[in-house]
């Protein structure tokens, strides 16, 4: 099933990548990805290569995760507008709730990458068992196109 490009461009928007940059993570020619605008679907592929891309962005806000579909419930930080750095928002939502849910969408919004290098990052904050739920998780669990 293939996916809206409406939902493609809104992921882009949301974890700051552009058209050019995913064409250049992916392999797939700048001009076939610019031609899902027109034809108005996206491959089911695409969407799973874009959830595992890493974010480009070095801090975020809750409220950018709030409307990438976290909800307000599990996030540590309250205030919906302030940039924290991308590696502590990671750490500090999963040390607050770190179900499956939440892993996948820290997955779709940041990649996969960046989700495993913030642990790495921070392991001497964040127990052995974190860890271990993470990565089982992510290597059991396939994104949804």
């Amino acid at each position: 099933m293939k996916a809206s490009n409406k939902s493609f461009e809104q992921l882009l928007h949301l974890k700051g990548i552009s058209k050019k940059a995913f064409s250049e993570y992916s392999g797939i020619s700048y001009n076939t990805v610019a031609g899902w605008k027109k034809s108005g679907f996206v491959p089911p592929y695409a969407m799973v290569l874009l959830r595992r891309m890493p974010t480009s962005k070095a801090s975020v806000s809750a409220g950018e995760l709030i409307e990438a579909g976290l909800p307000r419930a599990i996030l540590w930080n309250s205030q919906s507008d302030k940039q924290v750095p991308v590696d502590i928002f990671i750490v500090s939502t999963l040390q607050k709730a770190y179900n499956g849910f939440v892993i996948d969408k820290l997955a779709e919004f940041f990649g996969e990458e960046s989700v495993l290098a913030a642990l790495l990052k921070h392991k001497e904050r964040i127990s052995d068992r974190l860890v271990q739920r993470v990565i089982i998780h992510l290597q059991r669990v396939p994104q949804p196109a």
